[in-house]
């Protein structure tokens, strides 16, 4: 990891989408000094499994515990940019935002999902994380989106990579040591009812998400822990590490990522390099 301090934007869909994916990294990144800007597009309001509450009941719940969460991994501002939830994002329109905010914080990494994993079906998924890596590819574009430029401060950057989180559609090509931040990452997952939602789902049914006991919510905690830790650690035995989140890294080029070589020599039949690991 290089000791230069980076300005870097996670771009997701919905407001618990990072703890899953990649908040131990983004925690260590925090802790190692490097400038960290979180773009959430959706508020997430459909994201419940209760009939009791409104999608702006939702909304504002879902708002509120990103902040929390992301206050916990060091995270220093939260852009919400307020699209449906549900899969009715204009991508044209989303592409020019998201291209404004790589310039306007000079975003030198862009994290994401990954467009084209396989059976990937929640379309935001899809069409943010196509358009964040288009965003990092042609921000460089100084004929593009021109009237940004009558903004203060903006100017063309070129954001030198984009980092694929979460299901991949690519072997991981970089690996990054969690174990110093596994712990907050377990933490800032909790701030969330729609992770209490899916852990009561998968080990106790009996429990209401919405009206957690102190014993439930450290059962649940427990639960958590266990899972978080225990998809850490089959990630991080791929490579020796006790605890690690993987990517599918690409550096760009304006237009384009800078990835010839790789495509022709995999075409060839020759695998993969080598995973890199921090």
């Amino acid at each position: 990891m290089s000791s230069k301090k980076l300005k870097i934007a996670a771009i997701f869909a919905h407001p618990d989408d990072l703890t899953f994916m990649c908040a131990g990294t983004l925690a260590r990144w925090a802790n190692e000094g490097h400038d960290i800007s979180a773009i959430c597009v959706t508020n997430g309001e459909v994201g419940t499994f209760r009939r009791d509450i409104t999608k702006e009941d939702v909304a504002k719940k879902r708002r509120q515990e990103l902040l929390n969460a992301n206050k916990i991994l060091g995270i220093k501002e939260t852009i919400f940019l307020g699209y449906p939830d549900a899969g009715f994002i204009n991508g044209a329109e989303l592409r020019e935002k998201l291209v404004y905010y790589v310039r306007k914080l000079k975003a030198d990494r862009v994290i994401t999902f990954d467009p084209w994993a396989k059976y990937e079906i929640h379309p935001d998924h899809v069409i943010v994380g196509r358009m964040a890596a288009e965003a990092g590819a042609f921000a460089a574009f100084p004929l593009l989106y021109e009237h940004q430029f009558d903004e203060d401060g903006i100017e063309p950057y070129e954001c030198s990579e984009v980092w694929f989180m979460g299901f991949l559609g690519h072997a991981p090509n970089y690996f990054v040591d969690i174990s110093s931040t596994l712990e907050l990452k377990v933490k800032a997952a909790l701030e969330f009812e729609a992770t209490l939602e899916l852990l009561a789902q998968l080990f106790s049914q009996n429990i209401d998400p919405a009206n957690v006991t102190e014993k439930q919510l450290k059962k649940l905690s427990r639960q958590a822990n266990n899972l978080l830790k225990s998809i850490a650690s089959v990630m991080g035995k791929k490579v020796g590490l006790s605890a690690a989140e993987m990517f599918y890294v690409q550096r760009t080029l304006p237009g384009h990522f800078d990835n010839f070589q790789e495509m022709v020599s995999e075409m060839l039949g020759n695998p993969p390099a080598p995973p890199k690991i921090i």
